[in-house]
Parts: C-alpha cells; sequence; structure tokens
C-alpha cells in the first residue's frame, strides 16, 4: 500500500475580517498615499495611528492565533506588529518577487481589491533541483502560488516566504495594508543556553 504525505509544509492563514472599513478607516488609508507612481505610503507605523486602532485589534488577533496555532508559541510570548504600511498599485503596476527580513510573521489585509483580478503569489524557497516536465501542477511539483484576494481578505505566512504581485490588469488602485510581526519577552530557556530576551 502507498500513502502519500506532506512533510514540512508552508503555513498561509487565509482569513476575512468579516466587516466593511469604516470612512474614517478609508479616508486615512488614502490620506497616506504619495505621488500617482509612489507604491508605499512614506508612514511605516499605519497600525499605529489611531484611526486604525480597531483595525489593529483584528490584526493581532489573527498574528496571536496564527503564532499558537502555527508556531505552538508559549503563551508568555507576545507577538507585536512591528511595522505597518499601505501599498498602492495603479493600474499595470506589479511588486517584484521579495521576503521580509527581521521579522517572523507577515501579512497583508486588502482594502481595495476585486478577487476577478487581483492575486498575490507565493514561491517555493527551496532550490528546484531538477525540472523535468510535468502534465499537472500538485503541491509536491509546483514552483509558485497564486491566491486571490479581495475586500477584507487578511492572509499571514511566514516571513522568510518569497512572494511577489503581478502586473495589475484591473482598472481601479489596489489598496493594502501590509505589516510584520515579531515576538517579544524571553524566549528559549537558560537549561538549553538558548535564552534570549527581546
Amino acid at each position: 500500500m502507498i500513502t502519500w504525505e506532506s512533510i514540512f509544509p508552508t503555513p498561509l492563514m487565509r482569513s476575512n475580517i468579516g466587516r466593511n472599513f469604516t470612512d474614517d478607516e478609508r479616508n486615512f488609508l488614502k490620506k497616506l498615499q504619495g505621488p500617482p507612481l509612489e507604491k508605499r505610503s512614506a508612514h511605516t507605523r499605519v497600525l499605529d495611528a489611531p484611526e486604525m486602532q480597531a483595525i489593529r485589534s483584528v490584526v493581532s488577533q489573527h498574528v496571536n492565533e496564527y503564532a499558537r496555532k502555527v508556531i505552538s508559541a508559549d503563551p508568555r510570548h507576545e507577538f507585536h506588529i512591528t511595522q505597518s504600511w499601505v501599498n498602492y498599485l495603479q493600474p499595470g503596476m506589479s511588486i517584484d518577487r521579495h521576503m521580509h527580513s527581521n521579522s517572523l510573521i507577515s501579512g497583508v489585509l486588502y482594502v481595495q481589491a476585486r478577487q476577478e483580478v487581483d492575486r498575490i503569489c507565493f514561491y517555493r524557497n527551496n532550490f528546484a533541483q531538477v525540472l523535468v516536465s510535468d502534465d499537472q501542477f500538485n503541491i509536491y511539483n509546483a514552483l509558485s502560488i497564486c491566491c486571490p484576494v479581495g475586500v477584507g481578505d487578511l492572509i499571514l505566512f511566514p516571513s522568510a516566504l518569497f512572494h511577489d504581485v503581478g502586473r495589475t490588469t484591473g482598472a481601479h488602485t489596489r489598496i493594502s495594508l501590509a505589516f510584520n510581526a515579531f515576538v517579544r519577552g524571553e524566549i528559549g530557556t537558560e537549561e538549553h543556553v538558548n535564552s534570549l530576551t527581546l
């Protein structure tokens, strides 16, 4: 008998915040937009703003859920948002493949997006040693996976996971709120000589 198992899977958390953005939240995020060709807000602590406290609470809950379920973090360890910024993609714009250093958990909350045309793509981090032709992609041979995204969708992933946004094809400005999170407190133990206070 043959069995197939997926080992060392990459955890991706998908959710939707289940509510509309308020006028105050939308106005605040749109106010941060720079010149037309500027993709990212100059403000990199967006979730610290008073207008964003309700959103910050929702995002933090998801970050901590990810930390508990995926990392199995000790409840004494607090995960906190270190930076947050807004991406504005005009039609035809893209974001190159990248990952987020100095972070453990990263995420994106979609403020203005359409599932029919908007997506984020994630890439296998390990080197493809041999590429043979295949007639059907699956979780074992796929080098990338793209997820459609819409308003209110929230995606969390390991910060070391490469991702990008292909050239947008919609007629709208795609607006997303991105963030990084890290652990705070003492991790490791003196006994295992790996204690670290953050």
